[in-house]
């Protein structure tokens, strides 16, 4: 039987601070997991959990020293990194990309040359800029906050989703969905992971026993959620409740089931890593679409 109780559980917590990089829902169900069934704890960490906003992301509250450590996905993270501030993955949680994008009407994306395309006002969309400069498609991309209605009201012509979040909210509304309308991402050579787990190269240094504590309990809350999910599910409607989210259960849900699933490999396991290779050409497509002047290496990335 394993042991999860650690010599830090013997002494006082340490307190950190946690920012996922978005609101509370299912997307974050581990973290939450491994504070509620008290993984955290286990480990000698008291934990608190914060939220962005939109005018502070987590990448600004890890900046500012308001929490030690924050998810986001890998593309956005080598861009923070080349922005200057030195953060680095202690953990990969998503094993595959999320993001589509969808035509209005039934029209594919590769045919709508210079169309009104929607992407988020607080970034996660390099992979839909990425393509869009590839694929020579000359978007006018259009920034929204967190919702589907700017593509519902017909005011773009096509929308960035993530399949885990919008994608859900267009099929709910009825939305034409089908091979031709929806193309996604990890289908067609972009497949760069979403979600890890960061913190500063600074804070590592100096706390290193603390960060790998965290990351930890962070997979075995992860893992938990694999082995119960409806149970996981409910502590994420608490988080929901708690924090007034607009949402329902049956959204979470699938929510839930969708990210659970992005985390596995062809073997149907969670790996929780990150490889070189998905670092290597993770930056080469960044070089080459001029979104980063200085490429990050995966020895001084990935801990």
């Amino acid at each position: 039987m394993t042991v999860w109780l650690t010599a830090a559980t013997m002494h006082a917590q340490t307190k950190v601070t946690f920012a996922p990089q978005w609101n509370a829902q299912a997307q974050f169900a581990g973290y939450f997991v491994a504070k509620e069934k008290g993984f955290f704890k286990d480990e000698g960490l008291d934990v608190s959990i914060i939220f962005p906003s939109n005018s502070q992301s987590s990448h600004v509250l890890l900046k500012e020293g308001k929490c030690q450590f924050i998810t986001n996905q890998l593309l956005d993270a080598i861009k923070i990194r080349d922005w200057g501030t030195d953060i680095v993955n202690i953990l990969q949680t998503s094993r595959h990309n999320g993001t589509v994008i969808v035509g209005r009407d039934g029209r594919n994306p590769l045919k709508m040359k210079g169309a009104k395309v929607g992407k988020w006002n607080a970034g996660f969309s390099l992979v839909g800029m990425i393509f869009n400069q590839k694929e020579l498609l000359d978007y006018h991309f259009i920034r929204f906050t967190n919702n589907v209605s700017l593509f519902l009201s017909g005011a773009i012509d096509a929308t960035l989703a993530m399949s885990y979040n919008e994608y859900i909210l267009l099929k709910q509304s009825n939305v034409r969905l089908d091979a031709n309308s929806v193309y996604r991402f990890a289908d067609h050579g972009y497949d760069i992971p979403d979600d890890g787990l960061y913190t500063t190269a600074a804070y590592y240094k100096s706390h290193k026993d603390t960060a790998q504590r965290f990351a930890r309990a962070s997979r075995r809350g992860w893992e938990w959620c694999h082995a119960h999910p409806d149970e996981a599910l409910e502590i994420v409607m608490d988080y929901v409740h708690r924090y007034k989210i607009s949402t329902n259960r049956m959204i979470q849900k699938l929510m839930l089931r969708e990210i659970l699933r992005l985390q596995k490999d062809k073997t149907g396991k969670a790996p929780f890593k990150l490889y070189k290779e998905e670092v290597e050409r993770a930056n080469r497509l960044m070089v080459e679409c001029g979104f980063i002047d200085r490429q990050t290496h995966f020895n001084d990335f990935v801990r």
